[in-house]
């Protein structure tokens, strides 16, 4: 039952999150008076489709994406063949439009999903009516037959540098901070500990945790609620917002550099953590909503061709150069970038399957 509820609340959340995310391009496109043949909610063969005056509104038997078919896409899908398509004038187009309104109707999915990751962030610090300020790297519980326990760390001890074989090192503000840097450093790291006004270092390993899928040093620091009035939730909205994309872009630079691939997660992950979350609360669930949201959001903005950055990228390439890049090259760079983010999907689908066993 469990799994089920997962389920379902994962199909939720990633519809919600892509019905917005093309609802931003689809309202822009319109705005500037782009043909929108299709707005469809997820992919494959169609189960439901309503015609509207222009638009056919579509549902997909696969509930995973979802795509705005709009006239004068450059992506291989259209063809000047294509009857539909004949009928469209030049000023119609997506490729037609002055490229400024290009780049709105592709940044506006984006927007759309840092809204909404901003929106439910602020949402659950009203629900709260309190935040939980972030845990001081101070031990609280060293844990039974742990790394930590072998170590030497005791109660009240003061965490003030953690250092990995590879020389990288943080000086941590935040126990959040410590379980961010041993996800991507697990080998051997030297704590550099504070107790009772003296320092001494100690030497240990992280242990995986299947049940929290990830790395932990087997102590427990303690966080605090503190209670905030109703307008607060705004600015604690924007916090969050702000502290969950520097997390993002920080896993990003660590991946880019060959540092933590085998902690990607795609879908497999993604529904075991979203089942999990369920189980502690909707604060949790909603949380994780936001943080997918984002995630998203940011993935969409990297200039990979067959993304969203990709393709304002392309048309900043065809400002600056004076001229339209050919169609049929901008169609194989999207194909090629394709094929790259296919290959990054099993691989991060087979981390996923990995971790379970």
């Amino acid at each position: 039952m469990d799994f089920v509820i997962g389920l379902i609340a994962f199909i939720i959340m990633l519809s919600v999150i892509v019905i917005l995310h093309e609802l931003g391009h689809f309202l822009v496109a319109k705005h500037f008076g782009v043909y929108c043949k299709e707005f469809s909610i997820g992919m494959g063969p169609c189960l439901y489709q309503k015609q509207g005056k222009e638009t056919a509104f579509s549902i997909r038997a696969i509930p995973f994406g979802g795509y705005v078919m709009m006239a004068g896409e450059e992506d291989g899908s259209q063809s000047e063949e294509d009857n539909w398509l004949k009928d469209i004038p030049e000023n119609r187009r997506l490729n037609g439009i002055e490229k400024w309104k290009q780049v709105c109707i592709m940044i506006a999915g984006i927007v759309m999903n840092i809204l909404l990751a901003w929106i439910i962030y602020m949402g659950v610090a009203l629900a709260q009516g309190y935040v939980v300020e972030e845990a001081k790297p101070v031990v609280y519980v060293v844990e039974e037959n742990s790394v930590a326990q072998k170590a030497g760390p005791e109660k009240d001890d003061h965490i003030i540098k953690v250092l990995s074989e590879d020389g990288n090192s943080i000086q941590p503000k935040t126990q959040y901070e410590i379980l961010e840097f041993i996800q991507y450093h697990h080998d051997t790291l030297t704590l550099t500990v504070k107790r009772d006004g003296t320092t001494f270092k100690t030497t240990l390993t992280p242990s995986y945790d299947k049940d929290m899928e990830g790395y932990t040093l087997g102590y427990k620091a303690i966080a605090y609620a503190k209670k905030i009035p109703w307008y607060q939730s705004l600015w604690v909205g924007c916090q969050n917002t702000w502290d969950s994309a520097t997390t993002i872009f920080k896993s990003l630079n660590m991946i880019i550099r060959g540092q933590g691939l085998e902690n990607l997660s795609g879908p497999v992950g993604i529904l075991n953590v979203t089942s999990k979350s369920v189980q502690y609360g909707l604060d949790m669930y909603f949380s994780l909503f936001a943080m997918i949201s984002l995630n998203i959001g940011i993935f969409n903005a990297l200039p990979i061709p067959a993304l969203d950055g990709g393709r304002i990228l392309i048309l900043l390439i065809e400002k600056l150069i004076g001229r339209k890049v050919s169609t049929k090259i901008v169609e194989n760079i999207i194909l090629a970038s394709f094929v790259l983010l296919m290959i990054l999907f099993i691989y991060a689908t087979y981390n996923d399957i990995a971790r379970m066993f």
